[in-house]
């Protein structure tokens, strides 16, 4: 398995890479930006699918060339529908060199399950930084591709368009309870964890969330 995190754009989230070398098969995660750098090193491959952990901008920009590139659909939950072309700050998606989102052709939802090669990936329904915030669960491999719901010694905003305190709490209590403490999460920016360094040393997980 090859996975690749390629950080874009200003806000350098991490766009991802998963593929099957064996099979030329990959997956594109939150491609927010630089398209044409993320279809480069994808250009190997046969894409099977985009798909967005949620309907920010910063994590939808470049869709829209890459689907046409690669002819491959895109993947994103419902909920988060409105989400895909709303600037969040004015100007922000000029600023990013966003292209309109188109709709998805295909909706994320709960315990979906996608194959690229021999990896699974599932589908885990985790709203509150946003209504249709998804994480990407590869069991056997012992990773999760969380988005913003995660970071390292942080969580993702609340105070965003679509964001819900209440509900982020509940997708992390489900995310640090049901998975294995050395699973490796992969965050929408900056670097990675894991589920047991997350479990001890995270401020927001003792009562930093209102």
């Amino acid at each position: 398995m090859v996975l690749k995190i390629i950080p874009v754009g200003p806000l350098e989230v991490n766009c991802v890479l998963l593929a099957d070398e064996e099979r030329g098969e990959a997956l594109i995660v939150d491609p927010g930006a630089e398209g044409d750098r993320i279809a480069e090193i994808a250009g190997n491959f046969r894409v099977l699918g985009i798909l967005c952990t949620h309907g920010h901008i910063d994590h939808v920009g470049q869709v829209a060339a890459l689907r046409e590139r690669f002819e491959a659909p895109f993947y994103l939950h419902p909920a988060d529908l409105h989400l895909r072309n709303d600037e969040i700050w004015g100007g922000f998606g000029g600023y990013i060199k966003a292209l309109p989102c188109p709709e998805p052709d295909v909706p994320l939802e709960e315990g979906m399950e996608l194959k690229v090669g021999s990896v699974m990936v599932r589908i885990l329904h985790t709203p509150g930084h946003t209504p249709g915030m998804c994480c990407f669960y590869l069991e056997r491999e012992g990773v999760l591709i969380a988005g913003d719901l995660l970071f390292k010694g942080s969580v993702g905003r609340w105070d965003l368009p679509g964001g819900d305190p209440l509900k982020l709490k509940r997708s992390l209590e489900r995310i640090l309870t049901e998975l294995p403490e050395d699973t490796l999460v992969v965050c929408g920016h900056y670097e990675e964890t894991t589920v047991g360094h997350e479990r001890k040393f995270n401020p927001y997980l003792r009562g930093g969330i209102p």
